[in-house]
């Protein structure tokens, strides 16, 4: 099992009745009634790896102010917490259209090669980066250039939708 990243594009109507709480962010995304498939993204175990990818650091590092701002950490770990309600590590949170805007235009031009060049399996478990901790893993970077992909593609697909988008891991 682990700690899976997920997402979950929501519209405007279902962001309102997650933040005023009419409805809980379990029933909304554990019930079969209120997301559709395409709506949502699991990112399995690569999201420490794509965070460090992006930013530098890891989810162990401490973070400058400035950086927790940008959109290359608001695409893994940033966003506003819509509830209290733990639904597995922590709170799901939320971005705006706006902040998956700058996400997107963000990521949307990082190639294979630049995701693949910027880190090695080395630095990955220096930074404890998670599933990792002390074993190098030379594919590890490749598995999780592969959830990237999908990343890139759902923050497209969101933008051009103009929705919010919930992160989460559970």
């Amino acid at each position: 099992m682990g700690m899976i990243g997920n997402y979950c594009k929501i519209t405007p109507d279902q962001f309102h009745s997650l933040k005023t709480g009419q409805i809980t962010v379990s029933e909304f995304l554990y019930s079969d009634n209120h997301v559709l498939e395409d709506d949502l993204l699991d990112i399995d175990k690569a999201w420490d790896c794509i965070h460090f990818v992006l930013t530098g650091k890891g989810m162990v590092d401490l973070v400058e102010p400035e950086l927790e701002m940008s959109p290359m950490y608001q695409i893994i770990m940033g966003g506003q917490a819509i509830s209290n309600e733990d639904i597995g590590y922590g709170s799901a949170r939320y971005l705006t259209p706006k902040e998956v805007k700058a996400c997107h235009q963000t990521i949307k031009s990082i190639t294979e090669h630049d995701f693949k060049t910027r880190v090695t399996a080395e630095q990955l478990v220096e930074h404890q980066i998670y599933p990792l901790s002390d074993q190098v893993d030379e594919d590890f970077i490749p598995y999780a250039y592969e959830y990237f992909r999908d990343v890139q593609a759902f923050f497209e697909q969101a933008n051009t939708e103009e929705k919010y988008m919930l992160l989460y891991i559970n």
